[in-house]
This record gives structure tokens, sequence and C-alpha cells, in this order.
């Protein structure tokens, strides 16, 4: 149960991070991180206050929400999570999708947080998905036919990397707030602080007014795909939390990371070579790896 959990948020993150590069061009990333988490507090809103004590979402809410420590640090851990859709939207901006989003999605630091500071067990069968997954990645990162600014490459390769960090380390203590709250009761709370955040980068940038401008129908067209794409996604993922270690969520998640290359491929004509596609076999072999072990 909690291997398809993970495959639905896999699913979903993957069209969602390259359907960000599409937003961005027409759309400033502060306006649609603020629009995209208005429209996901949302419906997580109505959920939680509406919903969670019918027998549908049974277990999904462990206590209320109130306002004590681990609320506090809660919201501690969402604002530093959102600093990795930051650095990655940025990222995106400057390099193709297809190299952005396996440079943002590197384990390292999630297993790092994972085995020394959550205590999770380390088993062969990981180390071996590990090593095939970064070594698909780093065959990813070899761009032969997408003719970028080498300057940009850098920028983007380097958000890419701190995008790693800062999502690596967070997911891999998400399952913190999720036995406080319950993945229904952290999902309202991670995506509430999103659109916040979001309010405050659109206020410091200097786009307060502009908020106006973007709200015609196709931008809320955009709104709601990238929305949709984050409730399903990110309170499928939260769920597996109750199932699954953090380690095998984060190396199955790699799922996403293909088929948003191939997606790159498809809709942005990103074009791969050789050793990229090697990478992508890498990557298929370590998720069969996971799922097995």
């Amino acid at each position: 149960m909690g291997i398809l959990f993970v495959l639905i948020g896999a699913f979903c993150f993957a069209i969602s991070n390259a359907y960000w590069k599409k937003v961005t061009v027409a759309i400033p990333y502060q306006i649609g991180m603020f629009y995209r988490g208005a429209f996901a507090s949302f419906i997580f809103g109505i959920l939680y206050f509406c919903f969670r004590d019918t027998a549908f979402f049974a277990g999904w809410t462990v206590k209320p929400l109130a306002l004590d420590t681990q609320f506090l640090w809660t919201i501690a851990l969402s604002v530093f999570n959102i600093f990795g859709l930051v650095f990655f939207l940025r990222g995106i901006q400057k390099a193709p999708v297809s190299l952005v989003v396996p440079v943002s999605s590197l384990k390292l630091f999630t297993i790092i947080t994972a085995v020394f500071i959550v205590g999770e067990i380390w088993k062969t069968a990981y180390l071996f998905a590990f090593i095939l997954s970064t070594a698909g990645l780093l065959l990813l990162f070899l761009q032969s036919k997408i003719l970028v600014n080498t300057n940009q490459l850098k920028s983007g390769i380097l958000f890419g990397v701190l995008s790693s960090f800062f999502w690596g380390s967070s997911y891999a203590l998400y399952a913190f707030p999720i036995s406080w709250w319950g993945p229904l009761g952290f999902s309202l709370v991670i995506e509430a602080t999103a659109m916040l955040f979001g309010l405050i980068l659109v206020i410091k940038d200097g786009l307060f007014f502009s908020l106006f401008k973007y709200i015609k129908l196709h931008h809320v067209k955009e709104y709601l795909i990238l929305g949709v794409l984050l409730v399903v996604g990110g309170l499928a993922v939260n769920i597996s939390y109750q199932y699954l270690p953090v380690v095998v969520i984060n190396i199955l998640i790699i799922f996403s990371q293909l088929l948003s290359v191939l997606f790159g491929y498809i809709f942005f004509k990103e074009r791969l070579s050789p050793k990229q596609w090697l990478g992508l076999a890498f990557i298929i072999a370590s998720f069969f790896i996971v799922a097995m072990a």
C-alpha cells in the first residue's frame, strides 16, 4: 500500500516538475508559488476542517492542530522545505528540466539525515539502489545536445544542488510532523506556509500589484493544474510515511525524476545522449531493487 502511494505522488510530482517550466515562462515564479499554495491550502483546509473525522479520512489525522512546540517545529521544517522549491524554480529558469530535476533530487542529504538524525536502519539493498541511482543521475548531467549558456548552466546546477539540500534534508524529517498531526494536518500546515512564503516573496520583489495581472482565465488554469498535482501528490507521499521508512520513500520517488526527464524530452524537445539513456536505465534498476527489498 505504501509503495502505491509513493508511485502516485511520484507521478504527480513528475508532471508538476516539468509543468513548472511552462508556467514560469509566462508567470513570475513568486506569483505562481502564491496562487498554487492558495489553491492547495483551500482544498486541504476544507478536507481538514470539514471531513477529517469521517470514515474515509480515518487515520489521516493524529490529533488536532494546536499552537505548541511541535507546531512551531512543523512551521520551521515547512519553511526550510520551501527553500527547495524556490531554488528549483530558479534552476529551471537557467537550465533544462532534464538537468535541474535530477540534480535537485540527489539523495545524499536525504540519506545522511535519515540515518544519522532519524535513526533508520540501512539495508544492503538500499546501498545498491543508492549507488545505481546516483550513477544514473550523474550520467544525466551530461547534456550533449542542449545548447545552454555556460554561466546559466552553472547557475542552474548550483540552484539544483541547493534545492537538493533543502528538499532532501526536510523530506527525511517529514516522519516527525506526520506522526504528530497525521498526513492531512501536516499537508495543510506546509501548504499554508508555502502560500504565505510565496506572498512574502511577491511583496519582497515588488510584485504585489502584479498579483491582479495574473488572474486571467488562462493563468487560473495553470494554478489549478499545479494545485491539483500538489494536493494529490503531496497527500499521497505524506500518507506513505505511515507505511514505509524514509529511505525507501526517497529512493522510490526517484521514479518521478525519471518521468520528469522523459517529459522534458517529449514536451520541451530536450534531447538526451546515449550516456543519459544509460543513466535512466540505472534509475529504473534502482527502483526495482527497492521495490523488491
